[in-house]
């Protein structure tokens, strides 16, 4: 089947403004700005992606840097384009909000083939999706109590998770009271991402020396390579790291180093698809598992495509604020169910530049079965 060519690539920045503050330790977040790629093909089949733009000009370096090379290169081989494009501008590409919008265009464009040819991105390359172990994102407002813990763990696992994952809180008394009560109730494995909130790996074991936690991750800021040895060499538990690394010394640097025991890997500011069936040998062959940062609608496609054994693919619940763009899709998934057949399966909502995030608080739903 002949892919058509490339009629129009955009980048959209939609703000969701949360209706209750997150504070992770002393990060306070009031709204969630996100990056959607749209890519649409001379027969009209268009393609969708997204992602948390963390505050970075994500949709104008779309439109400044990627959509005219792209939409010219193109010759209907995403891996090949995204590999052409790269050698062309590697300077512009290879960090920060470019390399972001590279990889929500190839992972627009991916779907948009997709979708062209009536398949998922999955059976597209031969693959079948794999049943993964789903893991909960819960605890939030992480200002919550301990008290409050119980019974989202049980909420989450009702409605399907395998494992919860709790935020670092807005202090470390508090968030090391909130994993006890979760790892008191016995009803699953428990991890926890510190949020780049620790500066040495004794501030990182005041929080979680002692408990036993499927992993720990993230817990010192970018090119903190020294630290995370150092906390991996005290831990008794998996150290993972690797959310938000935008730039292309990611995952290398962690396995080079021997940093971390899992990687943290997100296709949406890790180059998209393409670079992570460009890494599958590498990866593979460093014998770690990969736990991926949200946005399970790719994830779990992706986790099926490549040989690197896959930990966790995690979401969170409508109303949690956690990806609320993520889980507006999510709460709408029974009413979506025929348009999400093909592609990365799932429907975008159609919400204006600046709306509201759904409210109320987590509600777990049962986990769709595609």
């Amino acid at each position: 089947m002949t892919i058509p060519k490339i009629r129009r690539i955009q980048g959209r920045r939609i703000t969701l403004t949360l209706p209750e503050p997150v504070e992770l330790g002393s990060y306070v977040i009031r709204a969630r700005g996100f990056c959607v790629a749209t890519v649409e093909l001379e027969d009209g089949t268009t393609g969708t992606s997204f992602a948390l733009d963390r505050g970075a000009p994500v949709s104008e370096a779309i439109s400044t840097l990627i959509a005219t090379p792209y939409r010219e290169l193109f010759d209907g081989d995403p891996v090949k384009t995204w590999d052409r494009l790269l050698r062309q501008a590697s300077p512009a590409l290879s960090a920060g909000a470019a390399l972001r919008g590279f990889s929500l265009v190839d992972l627009a464009v991916h779907d948009a083939i997709a979708r062209h040819e009536e398949r998922t991105v999955v059976a597209r390359y031969g693959g079948e999706k794999k049943k993964m172990n789903q893991w909960a994102v819960i605890g939030y407002p992480p200002s919550r109590g301990p008290e409050e813990i119980a019974w989202e763990v049980k909420a989450a696992v009702d409605a399907g998770a395998v494992g919860v994952k709790l935020p670092v809180g807005i202090s470390p008394e508090l968030t090391r009271e909130r994993l006890i009560a979760a790892l008191d109730t016995k009803l699953c494995a428990v991890s926890t991402d510190l949020a780049w909130s620790c500066r040495t790996p004794e501030d990182a074991m005041k929080i979680v020396g002692g408990l036993d936690l499927a992993w720990v991750e993230d817990p010192f800021v970018p090119g903190s390579l020294d630290e995370l040895r150092g906390l991996r060499s005290l831990l008794s538990v998996p150290l993972a790291s690797g959310d938000d690394e935008g730039h292309l010394y990611h995952p290398q640097a962690f396995i080079e180093t021997g940093a971390v025991d899992m990687l943290r890997m997100d296709a949406t500011c890790q180059g998209g698809l393409s670079r992570m069936f460009l890494l599958n040998e590498y990866m593979a062959e460093s014998g770690l598992s990969i736990s991926w940062h949200v946005y399970d609608a790719w994830h779990s496609q992706i986790a099926s495509l490549i040989d690197t054994p896959t930990f966790s693919i995690e979401y969170s619940a409508p109303g949690a604020s956690v990806d609320p763009l993520a889980e507006m899709i999510f709460a709408r998934k029974s009413e979506t169910v025929e348009n999400d057949r093909y592609g990365w399966q799932f429907t975008m909502p159609d919400v204006a530049d600046e709306s509201m995030a759904l409210g109320g608080g987590a509600k777990w739903i049962p986990l769709p079965r595609n």
